[in-house]
């Protein structure tokens, strides 16, 4: 018989550097944070992931609004602001990742090269209503009717601006294959989403039905991301991308006895509005990877608060 592992694996969600933090990011950082102490004080070994998200075209459009590249911005932003933070609110971190780490690119880009050989993504094309800010496509509900200089537009229900009609040829994971997977999880597992209300809506959204998700973006468009290992026309979803942060910070691909002694993550905390992320297209990525699926996801009441 297997001992129990004596480590809590927790985290929080990765933050867009395309501003500086404010109080929403820290107090998703002090809740995680005071959650990771208690398990250390029980004597376990505890750890608590932080990081940044630095690619996308949000990213990309700040540091040019800024005149700056996106790497000069990033850099400026962590050292400046994002790290700062974590000394000022005394936050007990054991790593801090950044998407544009050659630890994290390489393994996104190893994580990708399993799921196309193994046939989970295919090409095709794509045409869409793309929110910039929330750097997802929209399906028509999550349109509202826009008000002051958008009224008569249609706009993003989170950010209240106008989104943007993208059609292109990407490649796409087969996100509709794991609909049944996903529910049946949800139904073995109910504690697997936290609280009740943020489990009620994500069975809702899956139950409706799940579409192939678009992982790339082509570089005609724009370039800041991690190239597609097979393609380098194209560039990673920055979705796709960052959510592999919380393996590549422990290991994955390359450091297989510390991959193994974390995870699965205990607790993953997020904020309402990254909810589905989290709960539908992780733990098909994971799926689809054969790896363990986290213990918890957990949606606090609160937005990411992005700027």
């Amino acid at each position: 018989m297997t001992a129990e592992k004596n480590t809590f694996y927790i985290t929080t969600p990765i933050f867009y550097v395309n501003d500086a933090p404010h109080i929403g990011h820290a107090y998703t950082e002090v809740a995680a944070d005071v959650l990771a102490r208690w398990h250390r004080a029980r004597g376990e070994d505890s750890f608590l992931l932080l990081g940044t998200d630095e690619h996308g075209e949000k990213v990309l459009r700040t540091a040019q609004a800024n005149n700056s590249t996106p790497q000069a911005w990033t850099d400026r932003l962590v050292h400046d602001a994002w790290l700062p933070l974590l000394e000022t609110i005394d936050i007990d971190n054991q790593d801090f990742i950044r998407t544009t780490e050659d630890r994290h690119k390489r393994n996104v880009q190893r994580f990708m090269q399993k799921l196309y050989d193994e046939g989970f993504i295919y090409q095709g094309a794509f045409k869409g209503a793309y929110c910039v800010g929330c750097e997802e496509y929209k399906n028509k509900s999550d349109l509202v009717e826009g008000s002051g200089e958008y009224q008569g537009q249609e706009v993003c229900a989170i950010h209240s601006k106008p989104v943007e009609e993208l059609e292109e040829t990407n490649y796409f994971f087969r996100l509709s294959q794991f609909q049944q997977p996903l529910l049946d999880h949800y139904n073995q597992n109910t504690e697997f989403i936290a609280p009740e209300s943020a489990r009620n809506e994500v069975v809702s959204f899956v139950s409706r039905g799940l579409d192939d998700l678009s992982i790339s973006r082509s570089k005609e468009k724009f370039d800041w991301g991690i190239d597609i290992p097979w393609d380098d026309t194209h560039i990673t979803y920055v979705w796709f991308d960052a959510l592999l942060n919380y393996v590549t910070a422990i290991g994955y691909g390359e450091d297989e006895s510390k991959f193994r002694n974390y995870w699965p993550a205990n607790v993953q905390v997020v904020g309402k509005d990254i909810l589905r992320f989290h709960a539908v297209i992780w733990p098909a990525m994971l799926m689809a990877a054969g790896l363990p699926i986290p213990g918890q996801i957990f949606g606090h009441g609160l937005g990411r608060s992005v700027s």
